[in-house]
This record gives C-alpha cells, sequence and structure tokens, in this order.
C-alpha cells in the first residue's frame, strides 16, 4: 500500500503554492510531487505541475520545501520567465 499524500502550502515570489506529495508513489520509491497555483510559475504555465522524484529520500515538508524552491528558482532564470515577470509590470497597449 502506499504512503498517503502529505500538504502544505508555501510562499515563492509572492505567489501562494500548494504542495501535495508522496514519498512512496505506486510503491515505487519515486517521490511524486505536485505544485497548483492560481498564477502561472517558471514551471508550468497553467499553476499544476506534477513531479516524479526518483528515491528523493526527503525528510518531510522542509525538505520538500527547498527541492520545490530551488526548481522555482532555477527555472526562474529562463529568459521565458524573465521576459513573463517583466511583460507582467508594464501595462500593455497592443
Amino acid at each position: 500500500m502506499s504512503d498517503p499524500y502529505e500538504a502544505f502550502e508555501l510562499v515563492w515570489q509572492k505567489r501562494l503554492i500548494s504542495v501535495r506529495y508522496q514519498a512512496n508513489w505506486l510503491s515505487s520509491e519515486t517521490w511524486h510531487i505536485e505544485l497548483r497555483c492560481s498564477e502561472q510559475l517558471p514551471v508550468t504555465e497553467t499553476g499544476y505541475r506534477s513531479i516524479f522524484v526518483p528515491n528523493a529520500g526527503f525528510e518531510g515538508d522542509a525538505e520538500v520545501e527547498i527541492f520545490v524552491c530551488g526548481l522555482l528558482d532555477e527555472a526562474a532564470t529562463s529568459k521565458t520567465w524573465v521576459q513573463y515577470v517583466e511583460d507582467s509590470r508594464q501595462l500593455k497597449l497592443f
């Protein structure tokens, strides 16, 4: 039987993100992490992302949060995300 999902919320760059994770997804030693946000994130345009991490061995919410924030921080350096943030700050006439 698989471990149940754990959940918590975090704030990343003023965005509230709901995080759910399961340590032993389908008894496969793979962690399943879900991100849900009402706004676009650098890892998803829709606000939802499902991530599979083999043999992660996280020690609970704190380590999952560090992993997720690191993933978001790294993705936020992409030209696409930087342009999206810049465009979001400015009013567009066309």
